[in-house]
């Protein structure tokens, strides 16, 4: 028995409570060192040995021990694997003096970069980039049967709606079709850091010729696409554009904001203003869409200051509050308008240490928990980048600078904890919370009658109502910044002493009331989460799925699979407590919980019906709640 295969038995006999990487990474020493090896097996080697074990019948499937090898988990974490898709090269209206413009590439991506590269060299076929992609995440250990598909490119809705719609259905194809391509490719494992594959020659599929055709198909196959994401500017957020994106089935919109400075806009030649964000912002909460923002601090005349007030004032303004957020800190990229004005000493770009302050100041006293912070800094190559944001790991230098600082001062980790808890109630029972918010928040809303148009645009309001328990501030915890990425329970270090609870947290927004229904314990890591708006009179679409009738559900989420996160003891204090958590604590039942209480929240705020902007590959889990599907929404009527 070589190695590998040693390896291989060793962690299938290991007991529960042994299965962690660490432990893993410390077999594969052990074995090194005790035949005579001067290099560690990588995982990708272990788990091309499980894999011949498997198929040759010597040991049965495994989920966790593809788990503990895999590569990278956080990016299947949810059980849910991103695939990133990037167009053709094509003309670009954009003047934006920031932007690289590489021929090789569509306007602002370089091909060094990862997801570039991998589109330039299947020459941005839609069908081998998700074929390779789908295939690497398989090798390295993740499950791909539910598909988060990312668009790359700012300008989707600069290319003609023929190209769009057959780009969208080639991505579909290309996902029902993954296993019959797995069927017929020939993997070679001989190199230790990666493999290499042949599609052998009898490999051929007839794919449909109608894109419902294959959405249909999508509905029930082996790999599923889960969310469908597109990128776009805010002059191209019309309902023209909404409407074929919802007949793409798309739900996630990636939207450049960058600034909140008209004379910064406008000196950066981005081609919009203020009032053109405000007016997407309005527009994609219509139709229910999960919004991703851009933020590029740095830009040319900017200050530190001034991009600070950026955040103030996206956070306090009901037409913005971002759902999900991007640092894109500037960068100075060889070949553009801003270059030049580098070279020539009109540019300073912005120094590393006002960037970690204003991260910093953004985490610790703006960024709310309704919001999530995906990226603190552009996947550009160093070589690529001649002055200004250069780091690729600023996320983690940032965090460990924050987890020192708070490690040192009780102080300010006391004031983080009860940020988290500012201005909240807790509710005995369900019905108590719902009894108390039969109204909306009138107090606002009376408030906002008596201000002038421009006062009218800040709101920092907030309610925060616990069911069943409240929020320990008293306790440590790992995270230090309140955003859903940083409080996941994935991030725990220990077990919670106590069951989850159901928290609604209320804010405005410019097209109504906003509720964040989540799942949280005491110490504020979070489980799951879903998005309700209620619109307010005047603000809904004269369509059938979201005419001013209906509430609107704009996501659901629910992190990991969180059967593996409770003890049997606490399963069955769940299946008892009828006010917290019953039946099971299984993940999809936490979803359905969080479903139930938005349809509860709507029908007492007397809404007709709830609609959910709804994902191709998760009809038939909707219909299961009784929800029926009316264009590309799924609709339940309350009454």
């Amino acid at each position: 028995m070589n190695i590998l295969q040693e390896l291989i038995y060793t962690i299938l006999s290991l007991p529960e409570a042994d299965r962690s990487r660490d432990h893993v990474v410390k077999l594969k020493r052990q074995r090194s060192k005790k035949h005579g090896k001067t290099k560690v097996p990588t995982n990708l080697q272990v788990l091309k040995t499980f894999y011949g074990l498997r198929t040759a019948g010597e040991v049965e499937d495994n989920d966790w021990i593809e788990w503990l090898l895999k590569k990278r988990g956080i990016r299947s974490q949810s059980w849910i694997v991103a695939v990133q898709v990037l167009t053709k090269p094509f003309r670009c209206p954009g003047k934006c003096i920031f932007c690289p413009n590489d021929a090789t590439m569509p306007k602002s991506y370089i091909n060094t970069q990862p997801w570039a590269m991998r589109a330039l060299l299947n020459q941005f076929d839609p069908y081998k980039q998700v074929y390779n992609r789908l295939l690497s995440l398989t090798l390295t250990g993740h499950k791909t049967d539910k598909i988060e598909m990312i668009v790359l490119w700012w300008t989707w809705d600069v290319y003609p709606k023929a190209y769009k719609i057959e780009f969208v259905k080639w991505l579909y194809d290309a996902c029902n079709t993954f296993l019959a391509f797995m069927d017929h490719i020939e993997v070679d494992f001989s190199s230790d850091k990666s493999a290499r594959y042949t599609v052998t020659e009898d490999f051929e599929v007839k794919y449909p010729t109608d894109i419902q055709e294959s959405l249909k198909i999508n509905e029930t196959a082996p790999n599923r696409i889960i969310w469908l994401t597109i990128e776009t500017r805010p002059e191209y957020v019309t309902d023209e554009n909404c409407q074929l994106w919802r007949d793409l089935w798309v739900t996630r919109v990636e939207m450049g904001i960058q600034t909140l400075h008209n004379p910064v806009h406008e000196a950066n030649v981005r081609g919009h203003d203020n009032q053109a964000i405000k007016d997407a912002m309005y527009k994609l909460r219509q139709y229910g869409f999960k919004i991703s923002n851009h933020y590029m601090p740095g830009l040319y005349t900017s200050t530190p200051e001034m991009d600070l007030e950026t955040f103030q004032i996206a956070f306090s303004t009901p037409r913005i509050k971002s759902d999900e957020l991007k640092f894109y800190p500037t960068a100075v990229i060889p070949n553009t308008p801003l270059y030049d004005l580098y070279k020539s000493w009109e540019y300073e770009p912005i120094k590393d240490d006002d960037l970690k302050k204003l991260i910093k100041q953004f985490k610790t006293e703006i960024i709310q928990p309704y919001s999530r912070i995906k990226r603190l800094a552009r996947d550009f190559d160093t070589n690529e980048v001649v002055a200004g944001a250069n780091t690729p790991n600023l996320r983690q230098l940032v965090m460990n600078d924050m987890q020192k600082e708070y490690n040192e001062h009780e102080d300010l980790r006391k004031k983080q904890y009860t940020r988290l808890a500012t201005d909240s109630q807790q509710f005995d029972t369900k019905n108590d919370f719902l009894t108390h918010i039969t109204t909306p928040l009138v107090k606002n809303i009376t408030r906002h009658i008596s201000l002038s148009n421009e006062e009218r645009e800040i709101d920092h309001t907030m309610e925060t109502s616990c069911i069943g328990a409240s929020f320990d501030t008293n306790s440590e915890r790992n995270f230090v910044c309140l955003c859903t990425r940083c409080r996941e329970f994935r991030n725990k270090d220990k077990e919670s002493l106590d069951l989850p609870f159901p928290v609604v947290r209320r804010y405005h927004s410019s097209n109504g009331e906003e509720c964040f229904i989540s799942i949280e314990d005491t110490l504020g890591y979070l489980y799951g989460f879903a998005r309700l708006l209620l619109p307010a009179d005047g603000v809904a679409l004269d369509y059938e799925w979201v005419e001013s009738d209906k509430a609107l559900i704009r996501e659901l989420h629910v992190y990991g699979s969180l059967s593996e996160i409770l003890s049997k003891q606490k399963k069955e204090e769940a299946e008892k407590n009828d006010n917290i958590i019953k039946n099971t604590a299984q993940d999809k039942w936490f979803g359905t919980q969080m479903m139930e209480l938005a349809q509860d929240i709507a029908r007492v705020r007397d809404y007709e019906a709830l609609s959910v902007i709804s994902w191709i590959g998760v009809k038939g889990y909707y219909k299961k709640l009784w929800f029926e599907e009316v264009g590309t929404y799924m609709v339940k009527s309350l009454n």
